[in-house]
């Protein structure tokens, strides 16, 4: 089950029309505001998209006990999306798997103001569908590679174990149709699938940092860089070739994108 795509008339005034824009409601869960988070509930419901909670980032998020919110409200289900979920405990790990509750693992995030580590090989035994997160780009580069790289040795540091999950493999399925899967997209993106949507990343291994080439899954998780990254193909059109932007002022992005954190650090 997944959430509905945006229909009737609210729709294509609340949310963006462009064709690569998509939309989710952001909330803050918790037993003190569940009356506002029934209520934006309803309107994700209404809209057909999916919720977006942070949960359990820090440990004194458990004060105001935001997974109880979100089962009270009638949330916790395939049609949510919890970001962080660093300090559930053993029941509700469970609770998260038996109820197909989404998770985005953002652990670049959580490293920089040292929040914790996701319990993610249990949240997997439990059956949890995990993607690999940014958290808005915090991790300054929103480089995907490092989030593969850290998300394996993470965890395997953690546990002194290194065939903890995730492993390689599990990593980049993580880091494509895994994330497509928390989304409710894995229909449309995610992997190569006749019927979905062509969303094509080239890399060339003729590389440096890529040499010797003889385990490839291991090599793009570990190996991986942005550099690396030839050509992009968006939904079938060419986003990227030979490592530059297509029909993109990369200098007009970075004035505007200055121009606005000036603005927000004034009205800070």
């Amino acid at each position: 089950m997944r959430p509905k795509r945006p229909a009737g008339p609210r729709a294509p005034r609340l949310l963006d029309p462009l064709p690569l824009a998509s939309a989710q409601v952001a909330v803050r869960p918790g037993m003190s505001v569940r009356t506002r988070l029934r209520q934006l509930h309803e309107i994700a419901r209404e809209l057909g998209v999916m919720l977006n909670a942070h949960v359990l980032e820090q440990r004194d998020d458990r004060k105001d006990d935001p997974i109880r919110s979100l089962r009270t409200v009638g949330a916790f289900g395939p049609g949510l999306l919890m970001n962080h979920a660093i300090h559930p405990t053993d029941e509700e790990i469970a609770l998260t798997g038996a109820h197909d509750v989404r998770v985005a693992h953002c652990l670049l995030s959580n490293m920089r103001p040292a929040t914790g580590i996701m319990p993610l090989p249990a949240l997997h035994r439990h059956g949890v569908r995990a993607g690999l997160g940014d958290d808005g780009g915090t991790n300054d580069t929103s480089d995907m590679f490092s989030v593969m790289k850290a998300a394996v040795g993470l965890q395997r540091a953690r546990h002194e174990d290194a065939g903890i999950h995730p492993t390689v493999p599990a990593v980049l399925r993580m880091a494509t149709l895994g994330g497509a899967e928390c989304i409710g997209m894995a229909d449309r993106v995610g992997s190569l699938t006749p019927g979905k949507r062509a969303d094509v990343v080239v890399l060339d291994p003729g590389t440096l940092n890529f040499a010797p080439r003889f385990d490839r899954t291991g090599q793009i998780v570990f190996n991986g860089q942005p550099s690396n990254v030839g050509e992009v193909f968006v939904d079938g059109r060419l986003r990227k070739a030979r490592g530059e932007l297509v029909e993109v002022d990369t200098a007009r992005v970075v004035r505007e994108a200055e121009r606005a954190a000036a603005r927000l650090r004034t009205a800070a």
